[in-house]
């Protein structure tokens, strides 16, 4: 199952690609995250580079220990979340002076929480909507962010 949204924003794919990669900044533009700190060493995106990532959903505080399973420079950064196994990730493609951000979310079918989402009815639904919604927030943000500063 895959559920993507896809923005153009007026800024070159080298600041975007900063922004996207930047775990520990995360948090200012995603609905969720509140932030990320890199584990063992790494310093940025690389595959097999490790992250943990804060989440909030209201009073409800939690981390996710996450890999870089993609880290293509300008082009795509994607990550799983290890304890419930969806993979996140952002293409970027360059377009008409802008860049084309798809931001995306996979769940394997066979992802014990998928299936528990699932089978929770409305709670899980919930939740997954949460997430859903969440995709055009963060390119929202992102594109606010984005745009209101100059290219580094």
């Amino acid at each position: 199952m895959t559920d993507h949204a896809t923005m153009l924003i007026d800024a070159p794919v080298q600041q975007l690609w900063g922004l996207v990669t930047d775990i520990t900044g995360m948090g200012r533009w995603s609905p969720e995250n509140r932030s990320g700190r890199w584990l063992g060493g790494a310093a940025g995106p690389q595959v097999g580079a490790l992250f943990v990532g804060v989440n909030r959903i209201g009073p409800v505080v939690w981390t996710t220990r996450c890999e870089v399973t993609v880290a293509t420079p300008l082009e795509h950064f994607e990550f799983r979340v290890h304890m419930v196994g969806p993979r996140w990730g952002y293409r970027l493609e360059p377009h008409r002076g802008g860049t084309l951000v798809t931001e995306y979310r996979e769940w394997p079918y066979t992802s014990a929480f998928n299936r528990a989402m699932r089978w929770s009815g409305p709670v899980g639904r919930l939740r997954d909507n949460h997430a859903l919604h969440g995709l055009p927030e963060t390119l929202r943000a992102l594109k606010a962010h984005a745009e209101s500063r100059p290219a580094a």
